[in-house]
Order: structure tokens, then sequence, then C-alpha cells
């Protein structure tokens, strides 16, 4: 767990969830919740801010995830926003979409995360950012403090590449989904580690329910395409004609 301190990373992230799209919201959020509980927001809408610095262009920001830390399981999270419109998430948190705003915010309870639940770590920011899936969304920003920690996410943006951070795999299913999206929404590479667990890991009995997760998540269309992509991958002989193949791409 790294505080970032680089001037342009923290200037980039500092000025989007300060603009006036942005701060109003967590604002609202931040005077319904408990006065030490923490406001961390993590993954993709930063992971993209960061895209579009180093690279020039990004994939679209529409959600914004947000874990809220310092409040126990059964924190009622739902009371706690009840003058708000929201709506319950697959993951048993809240989505809530403000009528003036052009993002959704999905809102979790730290003891609920995936990995901190299942695995019955400590619920803090630093098992919150072991427990990211992927590299290239490993940072989290304290919205309360103004504080910014990441583990890899700038090397692996920057060299354009999706790597694993988490150690642990509870689903592989759902991890084979974000490894493909991700590089379909990205462009990025994936590392060795990354290419072995898609090309040696998902037998059938995984790779017909991943199927079915695309189809539901994506459309049919844009799930036949990525898919399509996991059947090329698996045609390299090894990993490095997968990067030879790549690197005559760029």
């Amino acid at each position: 767990m790294t505080r970032v301190t680089d001037d342009r990373v923290v200037t980039t992230i500092e000025r989007f969830f300060n603009g006036p799209d942005i701060e109003g919201q967590l604002e609202r959020l931040s005077r319904r919740l408990p006065a030490d509980a923490q406001i961390l927001i993590a993954g993709g809408a930063i992971r993209n801010l960061i895209i579009e610095m180093m690279h020039g262009s990004a994939p679209p920001t529409k959600d914004i995830d947000l874990f809220i830390g310092g409040v126990g399981a059964d924190f009622n999270l739902g009371a706690a926003l009840s003058d708000l419109v929201t709506q319950p998430t697959d993951l048993g948190g809240l989505r809530w979409q403000p009528q003036t705003s052009p993002y959704v915010y999905d809102l979790c309870l730290l003891p609920n995360f995936i990995i901190i639940h299942t695995y019955h770590l400590a619920p803090t920011a630093q098992n919150l950012l072991a427990g990211i899936d992927l590299t290239i969304n490993a940072i989290i920003y304290d919205y309360r403090h103004r504080t910014i920690h990441e583990n890899g996410c700038l090397a692996s943006i920057r060299d354009q590449i999706i790597d694993f951070n988490c150690q642990f795999l509870p689903d592989k299913c759902l991890i084979g989904y974000r490894l493909l999206l991700m590089a379909y929404k990205t462009g990025f590479r994936f590392s060795k580690a990354t290419f072995q667990f898609l090309t040696q890991r998902l037998d059938f009995g995984t790779v017909e329910p991943l199927k079915r997760l695309m189809q539901v998540k994506q459309g049919k269309p844009l799930a036949k395409s990525i898919m399509q992509r996991l059947d090329r991958l698996c045609k390299y002989a090894n990993y490095s004609v997968y990067l030879e193949t790549e690197s005559r791409k760029k």
C-alpha cells in the first residue's frame, strides 16, 4: 500500500472529485454517514482518469464505486440514505443515481466487500486495496482525508498491462469475465499470469457460465466478440508468441 504523491496524479484525481458534478453528491452522502465513517473511492473511475492522463484517451466513466468503512457489517445503509432513491445491487450494496448526475454511485459497506467478507479479513483500507482484483484497478481515494493509495496501479497503467493484484481468486468465472472485459475496454496486454489463467485454467465447466455471464452483462453481440477474443488467445502456442503478436499490432 503506497501513498500516491505524484503531483499530476493527485491533481487529476482531486480535480475530478472536487468538480461540480461530483463533490456536491459526495457531500450529500457524507452528511448522512457517521462522522468517523470512511468514504473510499476505488477502481474504475480513478483508473480511467489515470489512463487518460497517461495515454490521452480512456474508456468512458459511467459509475463510481464507493466503499463505506468505519462502520459494522450490520450498519443500515438503506436507512441512512432513506431520503435518496436507491436500488439494491447484486452483491448486497446500494446503487444511487442522483437525477442531476451523469454518474451512478455503487455503494458497499467495507465489511461486505467480497474478499473481506469471504476470507474474514479486517475491514480496513489496506485490505480493500489488497483485495481489488487487478493492478490497473488497485487504487483508492479516501474522500474525507483526501489521500490516495495504490498497489502497482500506476506502473500497470503506464506499461499497459493487466495483471493480478489479489492473491485470492474466489470465482474463476467472475475473474475470467473481469479480465476479458478490462482487456476489451482498455486495449491493454495480459501479463504472463493472467494469460496463463485464461488459457489454462478456464475449463468447459467455467467457459459456458462465463459466456452466459458476458451475455447478461454486455449483451449478445458484444459478448460474442469478447468470447471470440478468448478463442484466439487460446490458440497462441505460448506467452512469448502472444507478446510478439501484440507488439506487431502497436
